[in-house]
């Protein structure tokens, strides 16, 4: 591997200065940090330049020979505790910590562990392996092409409108709510921790013990200011899903607005969240109601859940109940400025006051009756309080020319449908994120949010899910191959390759043997880890 460079892990032909990413071949990574080619796991995984550490540990670039990938290396080096020596791969506990250590050890391998089980969450990047090396511990991640969502937002003149935001921030509230279906918590969620990938999707990154995520604990806490939520900065404090909504709503927040909340110990006296009134303009009502549901200072106020967030980020007033309001609004304005007023000889002025004000109220009272009577719905839920919750995308009165018949898409391949959608389409399509499914092929829709058959405007936006599958796939045939030629055929088929080397009197050296528990066409789950076995020639 000498021609891989241990700053970006592509090969670049052994050049000094990488013409790639522009590292130094001659760089040396001094202690705690484990040394510049570092190999783990019986030489698997080579260890490159150090991307960020915390008191938690530190993060590596690192290469998978047996995936011919980049990955990511998240060592387990718990500051105050342990240390290393210059050059040297081994980590030393420090006297009378054991314990300690000890403890936050079965702490970081629990939590990752539960992290890993999540592998069809794709806004978290999957884990590959976790193993013990060195006195430590490490987590094997997938590499990915990305920028960072402070980044992508200052692309965008520093802010996005809601529009934009919600294709992004949708999937990211439905990988949160599994995550904490599963019990696990972020307590970090905000623009640094969060990244935007080439294919324009948002993913979590930077998870840490909880032990970081509040004042009181081991550690010095990483507190995000303007993201964390009152509870904490508190050591009695409960972290919970609530804390968590708080740090995704105050990142929505800078989203739409370019800037972050208060600090929320700055906002405790009176609670209230501060919007530029030009973004208050363009935000539709919910969505700010949801910003300051979200970020309510007081926890037993507070959005308590991702699927509640997401209902109350899904839910807009009717446009006919919009219509009918402007209408009747049209209406009174009319007759206020139709009617003017006629003294009489003999009559005095307050009369016609109040003869004025009488009449008013007789007109009022004959529209109200006419608005109930067509509009039965509406008066039930002003009665109820209850209103029906719809997506943004609403029916349209079907005598406006400009509208069109929203169609049925459920059923159709995606790709067919953008093929001929073309430029001059009647409506957009957004895709959200891929989901399992035993009813739809591989590529074909399986839902549309607005339903059929209802009519919209122009242009309007239809979000679609598109199926990834049956959760139950085969293994492809990779006897013979090279070891890329299979990792790919794997990995199309939504697996994880592991890999063993073995010696072997039939197969080349760096081909594939087979499976070492499978055959060929035995069928397996979506994103479970498949062992192969590697051939290193003859044995001597």
């Amino acid at each position: 591997m000498a021609q891989l460079c241990l700053g970006c892990m592509q090969k670049n032909n052994g050049e000094k200065i990488c013409p790639i990413c522009g590292f130094n071949r001659e760089t040396v990574q001094n202690a705690p940090f484990m040394p510049l080619g570092t190999e783990l796991q019986d030489g698997n995984y080579i260890v490159g330049r150090k991307l960020s550490n915390n008191a938690e540990g530190a993060k590596y670039i690192g290469y998978s020979k047996t995936m011919a990938n980049t990955v990511i290396i998240s060592e387990f080096m718990p500051a105050g505790i342990c240390g290393r020596a210059n050059g040297k791969k081994k980590v030393v506990v420090r006297s009378g910590y054991e314990e300690q250590y000890k403890q936050l050890h079965e702490e970081y391998l629990s939590y990752y562990r539960n992290i890993a089980r999540l592998r069809d969450v794709t806004a978290i990047a999957p884990i590959f392996d976790i193993f013990s090396e060195n006195g430590v511990s490490y987590i094997i991640w997938e590499y990915y092409d990305s920028i960072p969502f402070t980044e992508y937002i200052n692309r965008r003149n520093g802010s996005i409108d809601w529009n934009t935001a919600r294709p992004l921030f949708m999937p990211l509230i439905a990988a949160l709510s599994a995550l904490h279906a599963a019990e696990i918590g972020h307590y970090a969620i905000s623009p640094d921790n969060l990244v935007v990938t080439s294919a324009g999707k948002l993913r979590l990154t930077d998870f840490a013990l909880k032990e970081m995520r509040q004042t009181g604990g081991f550690f010095q806490p990483e507190l995000m200011d303007g993201c964390a939520a009152p509870e904490q900065y508190k050591e009695i404090g409960v972290l919970d899903e609530a804390t968590d909504v708080y740090g995704f709503t105050a990142t929505l927040f800078y989203a739409l607005t370019g800037r972050l909340p208060e600090n929320s110990n700055d906002r405790k006296p009176d609670g209230k969240l501060s919007i530029p009134t030009s973004v208050f303009k363009r935000l539709p009502p919910h969505i700010v109601s949801a910003l300051a549901d979200g970020l309510q200072v007081q926890k037993i106020s507070r959005i308590a859940t991702f699927e509640d967030m997401r209902t109350q980020l899904s839910s807009a007033p009717t446009v006919k109940a919009i219509q009918n309001e402007a209408n009747r609004n049209a209406i009174q304005s009319e007759v206020a400025e139709s009617y003017t007023p006629r003294k009489k000889d003999g009559i005095p002025g307050f009369v016609w006051g109040l003869l004025t004000v009488l009449a008013c109220l007789l007109i009022l009272l004959g529209a109200g009756i006419y608005w109930i009577m067509n509009n039965p719905d509406s008066f039930n839920s002003f009665i109820t309080g209850k209103q029906e919750e719809q997506e943004e995308e609403s029916v349209i009165d079907d005598n406006n020319p400009d509208t069109v018949t929203i169609p049925n898409l459920v059923g159709q391949r995606y790709d067919e449908i953008t093929a001929k959608l073309g430029t001059n389409s009647d409506f957009t399509l957004i895709k959200t994120e891929d989901e399992i499914s035993d009813k739809f092929e591989e590529g074909v829709i399986k839902s549309q949010s607005p339903e059929p058959g209802l009519s919209a405007n122009k242009g309007v936006k239809i979000v679609v899910t598109v199926s990834m599958g049956s959760a139950e796939r085969e293994l492809p045939v990779i006897a013979g191959q090279s070891i890329e030629t299979a990792v790919r055929a794997l990995n199309a088929q939504g697996f994880v390759a592991s890999g063993v080397y073995v010696s072997s009197d039939t197969v080349d050296a760096g081909k594939v043997i087979g499976y070492t528990s499978h055959s060929a066409g035995d069928k397996e789950r979506y994103g479970s880890t498949v062992v192969i076995q590697i051939s290193t020639g003859p044995e001597p």
